[in-house]
């Protein structure tokens, strides 16, 4: 006895055709080319991070920040996870002048020239993790103005001429500048006192949305510049 043919199991060839095609394909996003750099930055505010921390954590904090002074207990009982998270902001934590194209332009052209620090300024870390910090912030700095001097500006706030001068520095300036003005390296927006504050608590608890919030006024503290951020108007906000 013929086997009955099974009817609506088989599509014919066309009409497997005709339905792929009606099927739309989902467009999968380029992957951004800063995601390494990226990676970099939050990797040296992680080390940059620890080492307020120790700060912190010493007998004497007299000429340490105010962002540090005012949430001492905050930076000493930041554990590693703690510290991770506060990493994760989406810029490099530490400044060295970023937007002062007149300094970056003496360093450039005349790198035996001595640093016009203020007077009388406390270092704020001892000589020796001053100058691997600062050797670890130029490495990132240069590395990613070489490769796009626009992404450079964003992910360390530096304005769009001095991320010009990182690229075109050799090894020579990079000795120099971590030999030489270690003591230049300071936290971003230091004078920022609450931001730092709701920072550590945000990271401390694990609060994502705090986190976000603070990430989003990050970008807006960038754009804003340098100069808003040093006036110390916003210090205890």
């Amino acid at each position: 006895m013929a086997t009955p043919k099974r009817r609506g199991l088989k599509m014919s060839k066309r009409s497997t055709k005709k339905a792929q095609g009606d099927t739309p394909r989902s467009p999968s996003a380029p992957p951004w080319t800063g995601t390494p750099f990226l990676e970099l930055v939050h990797e040296f505010n992680e080390l940059f991070i620890g080492e307020l921390a120790e700060v912190a954590r010493g007998e004497d904090v007299a000429g340490a920040p105010q962002m540090v002074r005012s949430h001492r207990e905050l930076w000493a009982g930041l554990d590693a996870a703690a510290r991770r998270r506060a990493s994760h902001c989406p810029f490099l934590l530490a400044d060295i002048r970023f937007r002062n194209l007149t300094w970056w332009q003496q360093v450039q052209h005349h790198p035996a020239g001595h640093s016009d620090s203020p007077p009388g300024a406390p270092p704020l870390f001892p000589t020796k993790p001053a100058i691997e910090l600062t050797r670890d912030a130029l490495i990132v700095a240069w590395s990613t103005a070489r490769e796009d001097t626009r992404l450079a500006a964003t992910l360390l706030a530096m304005s769009q001429e001095v991320a010009r001068i990182v690229a075109q520095l050799g090894l020579g300036h990079l000795r120099h500048i971590t030999d030489h003005h270690h003591h230049d390296l300071r936290p971003r927006w230091e004078h920022l006192s609450a931001f730092w504050g709701r920072l550590l608590t945000a990271a401390r608890n694990d609060d994502r949305d705090a986190l976000y919030v603070l990430h989003l006024q990050a970008f807006q503290l960038a754009d804003a510049g340098w100069d808003f951020a040093a006036s110390g108007s916003d210090a205890t906000a």
